[in-house]
Protein backbone atom coordinates (compact mmCIF):
# COMPACT_ATOMS: atom_id res chain seq x y z
CA UNK A 1 0.00 0.00 0.00
CA UNK A 2 2.07 3.50 -1.21
CA UNK A 3 -0.08 5.38 0.96
CA UNK A 4 1.27 3.69 3.70
CA UNK A 5 4.89 4.11 2.52
CA UNK A 6 6.74 6.99 4.52
CA UNK A 7 9.28 9.49 2.81
CA UNK A 8 12.42 10.44 5.31
CA UNK A 9 15.03 9.74 8.30
CA UNK A 10 14.15 7.12 10.21
CA UNK A 11 15.13 8.06 13.72
CA UNK A 12 15.46 5.47 16.86
CA UNK A 13 15.48 6.59 20.46
CA UNK A 14 15.99 5.17 23.93
CA UNK A 15 14.93 1.80 21.96
CA UNK A 16 14.85 -1.09 24.72
CA UNK A 17 13.78 -4.92 24.03
CA UNK A 18 12.69 -7.53 26.15
CA UNK A 19 13.14 -11.10 25.07
CA UNK A 20 10.63 -13.95 26.07
CA UNK A 21 10.43 -12.12 29.08
CA UNK A 22 13.44 -12.18 30.43
CA UNK A 23 13.79 -8.62 30.64
CA UNK A 24 15.36 -6.15 28.82
CA UNK A 25 18.22 -7.56 25.86
CA UNK A 26 18.75 -4.55 23.56
CA UNK A 27 19.17 -1.51 26.22
CA UNK A 28 18.72 2.16 24.93
CA UNK A 29 19.75 1.64 21.30
CA UNK A 30 20.13 4.79 19.24
CA UNK A 31 20.62 5.74 15.51
CA UNK A 32 19.36 7.51 12.97
CA UNK A 33 19.05 6.09 8.77
CA UNK A 34 18.28 8.13 5.85
CA UNK A 35 16.05 7.12 3.42
CA UNK A 36 17.88 4.89 0.68
CA UNK A 37 20.67 4.15 3.40
CA UNK A 38 21.84 0.69 4.52
CA UNK A 39 23.09 0.15 7.80
CA UNK A 40 24.75 -2.86 8.69
CA UNK A 41 25.06 -4.45 11.85
CA UNK A 42 27.61 -6.14 12.88
CA UNK A 43 28.13 -8.19 16.44
CA UNK A 44 28.34 -11.89 17.82
CA UNK A 45 26.10 -14.28 18.37
CA UNK A 46 23.89 -13.45 21.64
CA UNK A 47 24.84 -9.30 20.91
CA UNK A 48 21.68 -8.52 20.22
CA UNK A 49 21.12 -8.54 16.89
CA UNK A 50 18.39 -10.19 16.10
CA UNK A 51 16.51 -9.01 19.31
CA UNK A 52 16.67 -5.58 17.97
CA UNK A 53 15.68 -6.59 14.52
CA UNK A 54 12.32 -7.73 16.32
CA UNK A 55 11.98 -4.98 18.51
CA UNK A 56 11.61 -3.31 15.48
CA UNK A 57 9.34 -5.48 13.56
CA UNK A 58 7.30 -5.28 16.51
CA UNK A 59 7.38 -8.92 17.09
CA UNK A 60 8.82 -8.34 20.70
CA UNK A 61 8.07 -6.23 23.79
CA UNK A 62 9.77 -2.74 23.15
CA UNK A 63 9.96 0.44 24.59
CA UNK A 64 11.40 3.88 23.30
CA UNK A 65 10.92 6.09 20.01
CA UNK A 66 10.68 4.66 16.21
CA UNK A 67 10.17 7.58 14.06
CA UNK A 68 9.96 8.03 10.00
CA UNK A 69 9.59 11.33 9.32
CA UNK A 70 8.85 12.67 12.57
CA UNK A 71 5.76 10.15 12.60
CA UNK A 72 5.50 7.51 15.35
CA UNK A 73 6.14 4.38 13.72
CA UNK A 74 4.40 2.31 16.72
CA UNK A 75 1.48 4.44 17.12
CA UNK A 76 0.12 2.69 13.65
CA UNK A 77 -1.44 -0.49 13.51
CA UNK A 78 1.09 -3.78 12.94
CA UNK A 79 -0.46 -3.48 8.87
CA UNK A 80 0.30 -0.30 8.49
CA UNK A 81 3.50 0.31 9.62
CA UNK A 82 5.16 -1.31 6.26
CA UNK A 83 7.94 -3.18 8.10
CA UNK A 84 9.49 -6.60 6.56
CA UNK A 85 11.35 -8.63 8.82
CA UNK A 86 13.75 -11.46 7.06
CA UNK A 87 15.72 -13.92 8.61
CA UNK A 88 16.41 -18.03 7.31
CA UNK A 89 14.65 -20.83 4.71
CA UNK A 90 12.83 -21.98 7.84
CA UNK A 91 10.23 -19.00 6.78
CA UNK A 92 9.64 -20.79 3.67
CA UNK A 93 6.66 -23.24 2.39
CA UNK A 94 8.57 -26.38 1.14
CA UNK A 95 5.43 -27.70 -0.96
CA UNK A 96 5.00 -24.05 -2.88
CA UNK A 97 6.86 -22.64 -5.97
CA UNK A 98 9.85 -20.12 -5.37
CA UNK A 99 7.27 -17.87 -6.97
CA UNK A 100 4.61 -19.07 -4.77
CA UNK A 101 6.78 -17.99 -1.49
CA UNK A 102 8.16 -14.68 -3.44
CA UNK A 103 4.87 -13.37 -3.90
CA UNK A 104 3.38 -14.23 0.02
CA UNK A 105 3.21 -11.23 1.37
CA UNK A 106 1.72 -9.33 -1.68
CA UNK A 107 -1.07 -11.99 -1.61
CA UNK A 108 -1.59 -11.38 2.08
CA UNK A 109 -2.30 -7.90 1.24
CA UNK A 110 -4.80 -8.26 -1.54
CA UNK A 111 -2.52 -6.42 -4.23
CA UNK A 112 -3.71 -7.00 -7.63
CA UNK A 113 -2.26 -9.53 -10.00
CA UNK A 114 -0.49 -7.17 -12.40
CA UNK A 115 0.76 -5.51 -9.63
CA UNK A 116 2.51 -8.98 -8.12
CA UNK A 117 3.44 -9.63 -11.55
CA UNK A 118 5.75 -6.64 -11.33
CA UNK A 119 7.03 -7.07 -8.27
CA UNK A 120 7.88 -10.58 -8.74
CA UNK A 121 9.97 -9.87 -12.02
CA UNK A 122 11.98 -6.98 -10.06
CA UNK A 123 12.50 -9.33 -7.12
CA UNK A 124 14.13 -11.75 -9.18
CA UNK A 125 15.81 -9.48 -11.73
CA UNK A 126 17.59 -8.62 -8.50
CA UNK A 127 18.57 -11.51 -7.25
CA UNK A 128 19.10 -13.69 -9.90
CA UNK A 129 16.09 -16.28 -8.83
CA UNK A 130 14.78 -15.73 -12.80
CA UNK A 131 15.40 -19.37 -13.79
CA UNK A 132 14.15 -21.34 -10.03
CA UNK A 133 10.20 -18.86 -9.51
CA UNK A 134 8.37 -22.20 -11.08
CA UNK A 135 10.70 -24.74 -9.06
CA UNK A 136 9.13 -26.16 -5.67
CA UNK A 137 11.44 -24.99 -3.29
CA UNK A 138 11.46 -28.79 -1.18
CA UNK A 139 14.66 -30.36 -2.37
CA UNK A 140 16.29 -27.28 -3.56
CA UNK A 141 20.21 -26.41 -2.57
CA UNK A 142 21.04 -23.70 0.08
CA UNK A 143 22.35 -20.94 -2.73
CA UNK A 144 18.45 -20.93 -4.43
CA UNK A 145 17.12 -21.01 -1.26
CA UNK A 146 18.71 -17.58 -0.21
CA UNK A 147 17.89 -16.26 -3.67
CA UNK A 148 14.10 -16.71 -2.64
CA UNK A 149 14.19 -15.44 0.98
CA UNK A 150 15.87 -12.16 -0.63
CA UNK A 151 13.46 -11.96 -3.30
CA UNK A 152 10.75 -12.48 -0.78
CA UNK A 153 12.20 -9.59 0.83
CA UNK A 154 13.00 -7.13 -2.23
CA UNK A 155 9.20 -7.76 -3.32
CA UNK A 156 7.10 -5.86 -1.27
CA UNK A 157 7.99 -1.87 -0.69
CA UNK A 158 8.35 -1.52 2.60
CA UNK A 159 9.76 1.47 5.19
CA UNK A 160 12.14 -0.48 6.86
CA UNK A 161 13.62 -3.58 5.52
CA UNK A 162 15.36 -5.61 8.31
CA UNK A 163 17.35 -8.67 6.77
CA UNK A 164 18.48 -11.19 9.64
CA UNK A 165 21.46 -12.69 8.17
CA UNK A 166 19.54 -14.15 5.57
CA UNK A 167 22.65 -15.84 3.99
CA UNK A 168 24.88 -17.53 7.07
CA UNK A 169 23.73 -21.10 5.21
CA UNK A 170 26.09 -20.45 2.41
CA UNK A 171 29.55 -20.96 1.76
CA UNK A 172 32.06 -17.76 1.57
CA UNK A 173 31.81 -18.03 -2.49
CA UNK A 174 28.06 -18.37 -2.45
CA UNK A 175 27.45 -15.33 0.29
CA UNK A 176 29.68 -13.36 -2.05
CA UNK A 177 27.76 -13.84 -4.94
CA UNK A 178 24.70 -13.05 -3.53
CA UNK A 179 25.76 -10.24 -1.20
CA UNK A 180 26.99 -8.51 -4.50
CA UNK A 181 23.45 -8.49 -5.45
CA UNK A 182 22.36 -7.22 -2.22
CA UNK A 183 25.39 -4.12 -2.31
CA UNK A 184 23.43 -3.47 -5.99
CA UNK A 185 19.94 -3.92 -5.56
CA UNK A 186 19.81 -1.06 -2.26
CA UNK A 187 19.50 1.46 -4.70
CA UNK A 188 17.13 -0.11 -6.60
CA UNK A 189 14.74 -0.94 -3.54
CA UNK A 190 14.06 2.33 -1.74
CA UNK A 191 12.84 2.69 1.98
CA UNK A 192 15.33 1.81 4.56
CA UNK A 193 17.75 -1.25 4.78
CA UNK A 194 19.17 -2.90 8.20
CA UNK A 195 21.37 -6.28 7.23
CA UNK A 196 22.68 -8.62 10.83
CA UNK A 197 25.38 -9.81 10.16
CA UNK A 198 28.78 -11.27 12.30
CA UNK A 199 31.02 -11.01 9.30
CA UNK A 200 32.99 -8.00 9.12
CA UNK A 201 33.73 -8.17 5.81
CA UNK A 202 30.03 -7.52 4.73
CA UNK A 203 30.01 -4.73 7.07
CA UNK A 204 32.99 -3.38 4.87
CA UNK A 205 30.76 -4.30 1.95
CA UNK A 206 27.76 -1.72 2.75
CA UNK A 207 28.77 1.93 2.32
CA UNK A 208 26.03 3.91 4.08
CA UNK A 209 26.56 2.99 8.17
CA UNK A 210 27.90 0.44 10.53
CA UNK A 211 26.08 -0.72 13.84
CA UNK A 212 28.94 -2.35 16.55
CA UNK A 213 26.48 -4.35 18.52
CA UNK A 214 28.24 -5.60 21.98
CA UNK A 215 26.45 -7.22 25.06
CA UNK A 216 23.32 -6.17 24.29
CA UNK A 217 24.06 -1.99 23.17
CA UNK A 218 24.52 -1.07 20.06
CA UNK A 219 27.77 0.63 21.32
CA UNK A 220 28.55 2.57 17.96
CA UNK A 221 26.53 3.75 14.53
CA UNK A 222 28.87 5.68 11.82
CA UNK A 223 30.48 5.23 8.58
CA UNK A 224 33.32 2.64 8.64
CA UNK A 225 35.57 4.84 7.90
CA UNK A 226 34.81 7.02 11.29
CA UNK A 227 35.12 3.76 13.22
CA UNK A 228 38.19 2.50 11.78
CA UNK A 229 39.78 6.13 12.68
CA UNK A 230 37.77 6.92 16.15
CA UNK A 231 36.54 3.42 18.16
CA UNK A 232 34.09 4.21 20.53
CA UNK A 233 34.12 0.59 21.69
CA UNK A 234 36.90 -2.02 22.06
CA UNK A 235 34.20 -4.32 20.17
CA UNK A 236 35.22 -2.03 17.00
CA UNK A 237 38.53 -2.64 17.54
CA UNK A 238 38.00 -6.77 17.57
CA UNK A 239 36.39 -6.40 14.54
CA UNK A 240 38.25 -4.32 11.82
CA UNK A 241 41.71 -4.53 13.52
CA UNK A 242 43.41 -7.62 13.58
CA UNK A 243 46.57 -5.51 13.77
CA UNK A 244 46.04 -3.61 17.24
CA UNK A 245 46.63 -5.50 20.12
CA UNK A 246 44.02 -5.14 23.27
CA UNK A 247 45.92 -5.47 26.49
CA UNK A 248 44.69 -5.47 30.00
CA UNK A 249 47.03 -2.21 31.80
CA UNK A 250 46.82 -0.15 34.77
CA UNK A 251 46.17 3.85 34.22
CA UNK A 252 48.54 6.15 35.75
CA UNK A 253 48.40 9.85 35.95
CA UNK A 254 51.86 11.13 36.82
CA UNK A 255 53.29 14.67 35.14
CA UNK A 256 50.95 13.03 32.11
CA UNK A 257 48.56 10.17 31.48
CA UNK A 258 50.01 7.18 30.70
CA UNK A 259 49.59 3.12 31.00
CA UNK A 260 51.82 0.32 32.56
CA UNK A 261 51.81 -2.64 31.01
CA UNK A 262 54.13 -5.27 32.48
CA UNK A 263 56.69 -2.76 34.09
CA UNK A 264 56.61 -0.93 30.33
CA UNK A 265 54.96 2.76 30.66
CA UNK A 266 53.44 3.56 27.61
CA UNK A 267 52.03 7.83 26.84
CA UNK A 268 48.07 7.58 25.89
CA UNK A 269 46.01 10.62 25.73
CA UNK A 270 44.32 12.47 28.75
CA UNK A 271 41.79 9.98 30.31
CA UNK A 272 38.03 11.33 31.08
CA UNK A 273 38.07 11.25 34.61
CA UNK A 274 40.80 11.34 37.51
CA UNK A 275 39.28 8.91 39.07
CA UNK A 276 40.74 6.20 36.21
CA UNK A 277 44.36 6.85 37.66
CA UNK A 278 45.35 3.28 39.06
CA UNK A 279 42.83 1.28 37.74
CA UNK A 280 42.52 -1.35 35.25
CA UNK A 281 42.12 -0.40 31.75
CA UNK A 282 42.07 -1.83 28.38
CA UNK A 283 44.96 -0.27 26.01
CA UNK A 284 45.02 -0.50 22.47
CA UNK A 285 48.65 -0.83 21.06
CA UNK A 286 49.39 -0.23 17.04
CA UNK A 287 52.22 -2.53 15.75
CA UNK A 288 53.78 0.78 14.80
CA UNK A 289 54.13 2.02 18.17
CA UNK A 290 55.85 -1.28 19.17
CA UNK A 291 59.71 -1.77 18.97
CA UNK A 292 62.01 -4.73 19.95
CA UNK A 293 63.96 -3.94 23.44
CA UNK A 294 62.02 -2.70 26.59
CA UNK A 295 60.75 -3.82 29.84
CA UNK A 296 57.93 -6.05 28.51
CA UNK A 297 58.94 -9.21 27.92
CA UNK A 298 58.00 -10.90 24.86
CA UNK A 299 58.07 -14.72 23.25
CA UNK A 300 57.66 -15.08 19.56
CA UNK A 301 54.64 -17.17 18.45
CA UNK A 302 54.72 -16.23 14.81
CA UNK A 303 54.13 -14.09 11.94
CA UNK A 304 51.49 -11.86 10.94
CA UNK A 305 51.62 -10.93 7.21
CA UNK A 306 48.59 -8.79 6.33
CA UNK A 307 49.70 -7.78 3.05
CA UNK A 308 50.37 -4.42 4.45
CA UNK A 309 53.65 -5.56 6.89
CA UNK A 310 55.41 -8.45 7.96
CA UNK A 311 55.63 -8.71 11.89
CA UNK A 312 56.25 -11.06 14.51
CA UNK A 313 53.35 -12.59 16.55
CA UNK A 314 54.78 -11.86 20.07
CA UNK A 315 53.25 -13.33 23.32
CA UNK A 316 53.10 -10.63 25.94
CA UNK A 317 51.72 -10.22 29.47
CA UNK A 318 47.73 -9.99 29.31
CA UNK A 319 48.05 -11.43 25.66
CA UNK A 320 49.72 -10.70 22.01
CA UNK A 321 50.81 -7.84 20.11
CA UNK A 322 53.04 -7.52 16.60
CA UNK A 323 56.01 -5.94 16.09
CA UNK A 324 57.70 -5.11 13.24
CA UNK A 325 61.05 -6.83 13.84
CA UNK A 326 63.15 -9.60 12.77
CA UNK A 327 64.80 -12.70 14.39
CA UNK A 328 64.88 -12.72 18.17
CA UNK A 329 62.86 -10.72 20.65
CA UNK A 330 63.04 -11.38 24.14
CA UNK A 331 61.45 -7.94 25.12
CA UNK A 332 59.73 -4.95 23.93
CA UNK A 333 59.02 -1.46 24.55
CA UNK A 334 55.70 0.55 23.60
CA UNK A 335 55.69 4.25 22.66
CA UNK A 336 52.38 5.04 23.06
CA UNK A 337 48.52 3.52 23.26
CA UNK A 338 46.77 4.93 20.70
CA UNK A 339 43.02 4.22 22.39
CA UNK A 340 42.12 3.41 25.95
CA UNK A 341 38.85 1.58 27.17
CA UNK A 342 37.40 0.81 30.19
CA UNK A 343 38.06 -2.67 31.48
CA UNK A 344 34.61 -3.51 32.73
CA UNK A 345 32.29 -1.79 29.75
CA UNK A 346 34.32 -1.73 27.05
CA UNK A 347 34.01 1.93 25.91
CA UNK A 348 36.55 4.54 24.99
CA UNK A 349 37.74 6.70 28.46
CA UNK A 350 40.69 8.99 26.52
CA UNK A 351 39.02 12.52 26.22
CA UNK A 352 38.83 12.08 22.56
CA UNK A 353 35.84 9.95 23.18
CA UNK A 354 33.91 12.92 24.11
CA UNK A 355 33.41 14.19 20.72
CA UNK A 356 33.07 10.43 19.20
CA UNK A 357 29.04 10.15 18.07
CA UNK A 358 27.76 6.66 19.79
Amino acid sequence: NKGMLTGGRLEVKNFSVSYYGYGRKVEEAEFSLDEGEVLCLLGAEGSGKTTLLRGLAGLEESEGEVKIGGRELFSLPPKEREICYTFGEDSLEKKKTAAENILKPLKLRGASEEYMRQRLAFAARLTGAENILREKVKGLPPFYLAQIILARAFVRETNLLLLDEPLSSLSFTQRKRLFDRLRAAAGEIGGRIIYATERPYEAQGLPDKVGIMSEGRLVQCSPLSEIYKDPAHRAAVEAFAPEIALLPARAVKAGGWAVEIGGEMAKCAPLLSDVYDGREVIAAIRREDVSAGGKLPAKVLGVFDDGKCRCLRLGVKGGELLCAAEGRVESVSIARAAFVFDARSGFRIDKAAEKLPV
